[in-house]
């Protein structure tokens, strides 16, 4: 039996749904998908998914088997790529995700620069308001926002952003002055799911974490788009990270509110697996994305913007 065409058939109907599903994408016919999961399975002496007329589901003995396949699929890839890359220019199929906004307004340009100046590379861009799994989903590098603890990936700062309590001119003439926290608490306010949890801000005050519990939340909504749009509205105010509402404020249709109070930074980075044998294009991009990408962020993290 060939171990590794039998890992990349199962991980192909895991990852297509159905055996003819995965024969169209590995490109091989439907019988022989057939047969080598039937090999495999007596190889083993387990039955990896339970198969009838109109599905496939897999078993948990195959779902212990579909995550050991990863592991081993992804470390010969990447000592293939390596031989491969060898003495070359950066070239292959590299797989990125990082949030909806960030990405669009950020990452985006960066990346189309990076395509441009390695034209054999070739990229799938996943923007998601979600923390992906890199080895379960087959992410070779994410942007994030925010402080990453897992022990088991890689992390390379890129710059920072802030976060900014913003409203409408109109509303701030309508409450007149909001010069405290206790003050916030009572006004109008927009909860924007993914920067922060629950109904409970968190602000600081001469260095000191300082929590505010806001009492009149108007509209919660994880969609950055419809938080900005009711906070220009004048809806209530909104809680936002810098490079979401940066310009808005330049243009003077949003203001910041209590600068003093606001907290430290959150880092930007790119994150990934560890591997001693990364493609020559992973590390092209990482190289890109760490300059091209800092330079971005530089206008969204000093204090007094």
């Amino acid at each position: 039996m060939d171990s590794v065409q039998a890992m990349r058939v199962v991980l192909a109907i895991v990852e297509q749904g159905s055996l003819t599903s995965a024969a169209a994408f590995l490109e091989v016919s439907l019988p022989t998908v057939v047969r080598v999961l039937a090999s495999t399975e007596q190889h083993l002496g387990v039955r990896l998914f339970e198969r009838t007329t109109r599905q496939v589901r897999i078993t948990e003995e195959g779902r212990l088997y579909a995550e050991v396949c990863r592991t081993v699929t992804r470390e010969i890839g990447d000592i293939e790529d390596v031989f491969r890359d060898k003495d070359s220019e950066p070239s292959g199929a590299l797989t990125l995700t990082a949030p909806l906004l960030f990405g669009h307004l950020h990452v985006t340009p960066v990346l189309n620069g990076f395509l441009l100046r390695y034209p054999k590379v070739s990229v799938t861009l996943n923007l998601v308001d979600r923390v992906t799994d890199l080895l379960e989903e087959g992410i070779d590098i994410a942007v994030r926002i925010g402080h990453v603890t897992a022990p088991d990936l890689v992390v390379t700062r890129v710059g920072q952003v802030r976060r900014y309590l913003c409203a409408s001119p109109a509303l701030l003439a309508e409450l007149k002055t909001i010069n405290s926290p206790e003050q916030l608490s009572s006004a109008p306010f927009i909860r924007l799911g993914g920067v922060m949890l629950g109904v409970q801000l968190m602000l600081q005050d001469n260095g000191k974490p300082l929590a505010v519990k806001m009492n009149n939340v108007r509209m919660t909504t994880n969609n950055g788009d419809a938080a900005i749009s009711a906070c220009l509205a004048g809806v209530g105010i909104g809680y936002f990270l810098s490079y979401q509402v940066q310009d808005l404020i330049d243009q003077g249709k949003l203001a910041r509110v209590l600068i003093n109070y606001q907290p430290e930074p959150l880092p930007v980075s790119l994150v990934y697996l560890p591997s001693r044998r990364m493609s020559i294009r992973s590390r092209a991009f990482i190289a890109w994305a760490k300059e091209k990408l800092g330079e971005r962020l530089v206008r969204f993290a000093t204090p007094e913007r």
